[in-house]
């Protein structure tokens, strides 16, 4: 059968029509590939600094012989205004909820001042690496945490990966190689508090979420005006325990200040948007299974300071791990 020219050229325009739909799905798709692989990258990259920043806190805390708490005030007195700086460029705006402040200061009280304190004079009495392996147990913390306050399922999933993770913790205090260091077991104790500080604030975070989300007429604030508002109060908290240490006593060198611009600039604000980043693009589940490497890299970047490793670390590290993946696995409804 013979077609007629204006319905040649009717299939002829549909056929170009499905070749650029089907181009333009295949650019699609590429793009998207490419977008993921870049925020993949981004979320590996902020482990990296976070992990580093276990190293770093270790060099400012003993080579430098800093007062810890300092380290903390100094390095907020820089986040706190940057974070403000932020907010009023994204927001235009620094209202906040009054009735929110209480539970606003108790966050910061963990986020901020205890888990920094809990850091720093870890680090000064541990070595980096054993510390950042320990910090690895804050997931099965949460998990644990999240089940009387937040009334979530406990399991015996939970406690079997919770009894990992501590025999994990353990394993890295009583074989580490790095014997050469003021109280292994205080440093590695205070980092277990400072997770313990840093679980309850993402259990009571996530509450408050909550509660702000289920609120439709309330007001809906966003995450980075929390965060900024989080971190000016326990910034306050850091002040007065600043001062006890004199810091105008010490000093406070070239490699000083390079050491708290990076804790403040690349690890807190760079880090945080980073991730917030990661967390819009391909969700907060997949974007939480990348905090597995942060361990890994506070490790393998803590050789760089003169810190050993042994087959005892992989173990610690795997026993961790084991922790955190069974307080995390998701029980099947015997219908699904």
């Amino acid at each position: 059968m013979v077609k007629s020219q204006a319905g040649c050229l009717a299939v002829l325009r549909l056929k170009r029509n499905t070749e650029g739909v089907t181009t333009s799905a295949q650019f699609a798709v590429v793009g998207g590939e490419r977008q993921s692989w870049a925020v993949y990258g981004g979320l590996v990259f902020t482990m990296f600094i976070w992990g580093l920043a276990w190293p770093v806190g270790r060099l400012l805390a003993t080579n430098q012989n800093l007062p810890p708490v300092s380290i903390a005030a100094l390095r907020y007195a820089i986040v706190v205004p940057v974070l403000f700086a932020i907010l009023w460029l994204k927001e235009g705006s620094f209202k906040i909820n009054r009735s929110w402040i209480p539970t606003l200061v108790v966050m910061g009280i963990l986020n901020t001042t205890l888990y920094q304190i809990f850091f720093l004079y870890g680090v000064k009495y541990a070595a980096a690496s054993d510390d950042s392996l320990v910090i690895g147990i804050g997931p099965v913390l949460i998990a644990i945490m999240a089940s009387f306050v937040l009334k979530e399922r406990f399991t015996w999933t939970k406690i079997l990966g919770f009894a990992s993770g501590l025999a994990g913790i353990i394993t890295i205090s009583i074989l580490s190689p790095n014997t050469q260091v003021l109280n292994r077991p205080l440093g590695v104790t205070l980092v277990f508090g400072g997770a313990t500080a840093y679980a309850l604030y993402t259990v009571l975070l996530r509450r408050f979420l909550s509660k702000n989300r289920a609120d439709n007429n309330g007001p809906q604030q966003s995450s980075l005006s929390i965060l900024t508002w989080i971190s000016l109060f326990g910034w306050f908290f850091l002040i007065p325990f600043s001062l006890l240490e004199a810091p105008w006593t010490y000093t406070w060198d070239t490699g000083s200040w390079l050491g708290i611009i990076y804790l403040a600039v690349l690890s807190t604000i760079v880090g945080y948007f980073l991730y917030i980043e990661g967390v819009s693009k391909i969700g907060a589940g997949r974007s939480a299974i990348f905090g597995n490497l942060v361990p890994v890299f506070g490790v393998l970047t803590s050789v760089f300071i003169g810190e050993n490793l042994s087959p005892w670390t992989a173990v610690s590290f795997l026993l961790i791990f084991a922790g955190v993946l069974l307080v995390n696995r998701q029980v099947k409804n015997s219908g699904s």
